[in-house]
């Protein structure tokens, strides 16, 4: 009750039940509104809770899109691997028959015209019949002479 004018209140006036029925209805418009701003409030908070569990969901499915394209290209990457791989040995099988002594031989024949050596064409070289190493017992300074005397001789005439 307002006491702010109390000689303009005519409630003071009435009796003591009606007084009751006043502050019982107050009471109770008072806990209705109440339970309206409660209300409102709830249903706000479950409207953010949905709009946050909508927001992970999208996330999850996203991430679960995003993992799903990179395993694509992972298995992609690992298909075009295995079939440079087996192109790889194919190769290596290819040049390593085609490096034998016997293909050598017929291209050398075949494609660039040669012909085998025959027995008048190898010569033989006798070399010395022991090998020697000799030392020297020149000086630091004969050694120098030695390395200088073709540039003076150059340079003198």
């Amino acid at each position: 009750m307002d006491r702010q004018n109390v000689a303009y209140d005519l409630s003071f006036y009435e009796t003591e039940q009606e007084r009751h029925i006043a502050r019982k209805e107050k009471k109770q418009s008072a806990v209705i509104n109440a339970q309206a701003k409660f209300s409102l409030g709830k249903r706000i908070l479950n409207i953010f809770s949905m709009a946050v569990m909508l927001a992970l969901v999208i996330a999850v499915v996203a991430t679960n899109a995003s993992i799903t394209a990179y395993s694509t290209k992972i298995a992609d990457e690992q298909a075009a691997i295995v079939q440079l791989e087996s192109e790889k040995s194919y190769l290596e099988f290819t040049l390593e028959s085609r490096m034998s002594l016997n293909e050598i031989e017929n291209y050398a024949i075949n494609t660039l015209g040669m012909v085998k050596m025959d027995a008048t064409q190898k010569k033989y070289v006798e070399l010395e019949s022991e090998n020697k190493i000799v030392v020297s017992d020149n000086s630091v300074t004969e050694k120098l002479g030695e390395a200088i005397q073709p540039i003076l001789s150059y340079l003198l005439p």
